[in-house]
């Protein structure tokens, strides 16, 4: 060696007493460089097997050992050994190698190859360790960089010497997973000196059932599927997934297998016939079984719920009723007959009358079903809920444009819009409703002075607006009409009156009876029920018409006072006639008037000439009407006009007017007197007064008389001055606006004073600035021995505009807060009396055992509950506005015109006259009968 080495030895002898007192062990701890001894070895000649031999145990123990728990041996090499394999050298080496102990040895004796998931506790390996004499081993043997590491194995001792390798089932044997495990035994001593041996454990594969993945795995569950009860077959609704450890072709089958449902090889679960959730069963319950090419098998289960589909169209059952001339009766129909069904009805049956009622049923029961008819028709209506089919408005065949044949469609819907229809066409019949109407009602005829036998005096114009139209009858029911009487009807045409015998005005029977004959005819149908109208006839026979009338004067004068008021009578012009009657005359102002407002009215009896409203000298001094007087004759009158003269006698009763009304004026309080203010000057005027009739005076507001008029009268345009000067600075005068209220008088007259005097009204505010202004106003002030105090007025003009203002809001808040409560108590009390009056029809008591209906009482099928009105009833009340309906025709017996009236209520209006009877009067009109006078009755449309 290079370098010299020096050996240490230092030996220690440890002596420890056990219990029986005797000495266990002597040790030589020595150091030996491991560099040489393998130097050592190299050195030694090949044929020196024994001491190659010794070396190499020696290298490898102190390789294993690491020397650290072993008897330390501390080997230096002296500086004279340069040699490794000098005497000396040599010497210690043996020296250190004579009292090295062997290695434990490890004996494994393996088993058969174990099979895949075996259970725990199965023996894989025996493990034998032999240890030196004067040895023993440190705990037991581990196993050590095992592949894989995570590993099923754990060594358990059966003696001193001998350990099973056992399977602790964690993780499980699997071939397909791990086909082969090693493991490393080691051991050690307790002189530190280690051995190991390793140990190949054979895993068999043996055929494993197949096992389900996805939610099929887990066996104590059900997995459940939702399919539509209208799947069609052959629908996929499941894929069954299962895995073969040994990878091998899997076969599928379901039971039972009449389920209605079919698995493929792949496990592919699909319908097999079309599901009804109304008929069949609504949930399967199927075993899924898959089974490896050995027979074994895994079965997971499965709950198939069927989900009800809206898939069927709702059943339609209606009762409708015919109703002819009162009668009901009953027809039934069914949606699946796929049938129209017809019915009769009257018209003007009641609105809200029950015409039919529906039921209907839907074997998928989604949900309420709603009843509904076709838009199109506005006659009928149905009960979305109940299904009870009602009129809606007044089914009237005569009125314009109604068809009397009235189809629509009944309906019942689910919520999915899948319906059941009825077409049903209903055939309104009329009836006789309607009175005959004839185009006058009261029919005067006037002749002169003799009438001729067989003259026709009426001719009655009648007619029927019922459908079909039936015959009208005319019987005379007063009068002097008839057989033997002075008129009778005209033969084939009972329509028409005649004159049976000659009448003279001056025949004495005709005087008797006043010259005036009134009959009555009778105007009837011949349905039932019969409907009868009376037309008034009046023959009047009057004398010729040969003198005018005449005024006793041409020209009439009156004169009014201008302050005369409505109802002043002016004067009164009178005419005769010699006609009889006498001075049968009609007065009437024809022209003079000609103001936008009438100022005279004139009696049409007496003459008499009177004011309207007051008359007004300044804007018409004199009128001249034209007065024109008629005479009785209606069919050729006679008439006579004259002139009246009426002036309008000038009075004083305007007031005087000044402009504008309001003055306003700023002035200082240093002017002297006889100053204009500001140059105020008034300009006033009177429409029935000269300007110099004016005198003017301050009635209010001018405190301490500074102010006065010049001139202050004898003048419309006045000034106003200061007439005496403001004296601010001695305290006595606090006041600085002034409101000064101004009457104009137009009294000043030249020649004498006037009797009515009109006063007019001016208004001046004025406000005076003081030029030397006072310290403000302040709080008493207490001094020694001196007390000032300052005073300060607030005020105000209750002309500002802010003040009328004001109070107008109040007032008309106030009249609103008064009508407002005014209309809650009207409400308030038109409910109370509402609610009394149905509460007492209601909780009226019934006779004992007497049948309550419920529903209308004029249809068959009803709720009857029989019982007695012992208790008293707690009456709930509810009231439905609904907008009146008139249900009813009749005719005016004045005015002949038609009107509609409400049975119930009573509630009437005027009907437009149809278009024919429209076109009759036009004709009457075109044509009227000669030498006739009908009076003519207004037509109110």
């Amino acid at each position: 060696m290079r370098s010299q080495r020096t050996l240490r030895k230092r030996d220690e002898v440890n002596v420890s007493q056990g219990e029986e007192g005797r000495r266990e062990k002597v040790s030589l701890y020595r150091f030996l460089n491991k560099n040489v001894l393998q130097e050592s070895m190299h050195a030694v000649p090949r044929d020196s097997f024994l001491i190659r031999s010794f070396l190499t145990k020696t290298v490898n123990v102190l390789e294993v050992g690491q020397h650290r728990d072993w008897n330390r041996v501390f080997l230096r090499r002296p500086e004279p050994c340069r040699s490794p394999m000098s005497s000396s050298c040599l010497f210690f080496v043996l020296f250190a190698a004579s009292d090295v102990l062997a290695a434990p040895n490890v004996a494994i004796e393996n088993a058969s190859p174990l099979l895949e998931n075996a259970s725990e506790h199965t023996r894989a390996a025996t493990v034998t360790v032999s240890v030196s004499p004067h040895t023993s081993l440190v705990g037991d043997p581990v196993i050590l960089n095992a592949s894989p590491a995570v590993h099923p194995f754990m060594l358990s001792r059966r003696s001193s010497h001998l350990w099973d390798l056992f399977i602790t089932g964690v993780p499980k044997l699997d071939f397909e997973a791990v086909a082969l495990y090693s493991l490393t035994i080691y051991v050690k001593d307790d002189h530190g000196a280690a051995a190991s041996q390793s140990i190949l454990v054979q895993i068999a594969d043996v055929n494993e059932p197949p096992t389900f993945t996805g939610s099929l795995a887990q066996r104590d569950q059900v997995t459940e599927i939702y399919i539509a009860e209208d799947t069609v077959p052959g629908t996929i609704i499941y894929k069954a997934m299962a895995k073969d450890p040994e990878n091998a072709v899997l076969e599928y089958f379901i039971s039972p297998e009449s389920s209605g449902f079919t698995i493929d090889r792949s496990g592919t679960i699909s319908t097999a016939t079309v599901f009804d959730f109304e008929r069949e069963n609504r949930s399967f319950s199927l075993v899924v079984k898959v089974v490896d090419p050995g027979g074994l098998f895994a079965t997971g289960n499965l709950r198939i719920f069927l989900i009800n589909v809206n898939n069927k169209d709702p059943t339609l059952v209606c009762s409708l009723f015919n109703i002819e001339n009162g009668v009901l009766s009953v027809a039934s129909i069914n949606s699946t007959l796929h049938k129209n069904v017809n019915i009769t009805l009257d018209e003007e049956i009641p609105v809200g009358k029950m015409v039919g009622r529906c039921q209907a049923t839907d074997e998928d029961n989604l949900g309420d079903l709603t009843f509904g008819l076709d838009t199109g028709n506005s006659y009928f209506a149905v009960d979305k809920e109940k299904g009870t089919v009602v009129t809606t408005t007044r089914l009237d065949v005569e009125k314009a444009g109604f068809a009397s044949s009235q189809a629509f469609s009944i309906k019942a819907c689910d919520g999915d819009q899948r319906c059941a229809a009825i077409l049903v066409t209903a055939y309104i019949r009329g009836i006789n409703d309607n009175s005959p109407f004839c185009d006058r009602y009261l029919i005067r005829y006037t002749g002169k002075d003799v009438i001729a036998k067989g003259t026709v005096v009426a001719k009655l114009l009648c007619h029927d607006l019922d459908k079909p139209p039936t015959a009208i009858h005319y019987v005379p029911t007063s009068g002097p009409v008839g057989s033997g009487q002075l008129f009778e009807q005209v033969p084939d045409a009972e329509n028409c009156i005649q004159v049976s015998k000659e009448l003279d005005y001056e025949n004495a029977e005709v005087v008797a009876a006043g010259h005036i004959y009134e009959m009555m005819i009778s105007v009837s149908d011949d349905l039932l029920p019969s409907h009868t109208v009376t037309v008034t006839i009046i023959v009047d026979i009057a004398p010729d018409n040969e003198f005018s009338p005449k005024f006793q004067a041409a020209h009439y004068s009156f004169s009014v006072p201008e302050t005369s008021g409505a109802f002043y009578k002016v004067g009164q012009v009178t005419a005769i006639d010699e006609d009889h009657p006498p001075n049968c005359l009609t007065y009437k102002i024809i022209n003079g008037d000609i103001q936008a407002v009438r100022r005279f009215w004139i009696d049409p009896l007496s003459g008499m000439i009177e004011l309207t409203t007051q008359p007004d000298y300044e804007s018409v001094s004199q009128y001249n009407l034209i007065v024109e007087a008629v005479d009785c004759d209606r069919a050729h009158p006679r008439s006579a006009v004259t002139t009246v003269t009426v002036d309008i006698e000038d009075e004083n009763d305007e007031a005087p007017a000044c402009t504008p009304y309001l003055y306003e004026a700023v002035i200082s309080d240093n002017v002297v007197a006889g100053t204009n203010v500001n140059g105020l000057k008034l300009n006033c005027h009177d429409r029935d007064s000269q300007d110099f009739e004016m005198r003017f005076e301050i009635v209010s507001g001018n405190e301490n008389q500074h102010f006065r008029f010049d001139p202050s009268r004898g003048s419309n345009t006045p000034k106003l001055i200061v007439k005496n000067p403001f004296t601010f600075e001695t305290g006595a005068e606090l006041q600085q606006r002034y409101h000064l209220v101004v009457h104009v008088i137009d009294d000043n007259l030249k020649y004498g004073k006037s009797t009515k005097p009109r006063t007019g009204t001016a208004i001046i505010d004025i406000y005076v600035i003081r030029t030397s202004t006072p310290p403000p106003p302040t709080s008493s002030e207490q001094r020694k021995g001196l007390t000032i105090v300052y005073t300060a007025v607030n005020t105000y003009k209750s002309s500002d505009w802010y003040v009328p203002f004001i109070f107008t809001l109040m007032a008309i808040f106030f009249v609103a807060l008064v009508s407002w409560i005014c209309f809650l108590l009207w409400r308030f009390g038109n409910v109370m009396d509402s609610s009394q009056k149905m509460a007492k029809e209601v909780s009226k008591s019934k006779l004992k055992g007497m049948k309550y209906v419920t529903g209308d009482r004029n249809q068959k099928e009803q709720k009857v509950f029989t019982g007695t009105r012992s208790k008293n009833l707690e009456v709930l009340t509810e009231a439905t506005v609904y907008e009146t309906i008139f249900d009813g025709e009749a005719i005016d017996p004045v005015s002949g015109n038609v009107y509609e009236y409400n049975s119930r209520t009573g509630a009437r209006k005027w009907k437009r006259l149809p278009q024919h009877q429209e076109e009759s009067f036009e004709n009457l009109q075109a044509h009227p009968l000669e030498e006739s006078t009908a009076l003519k009755v207004p037509v109110y449309q």
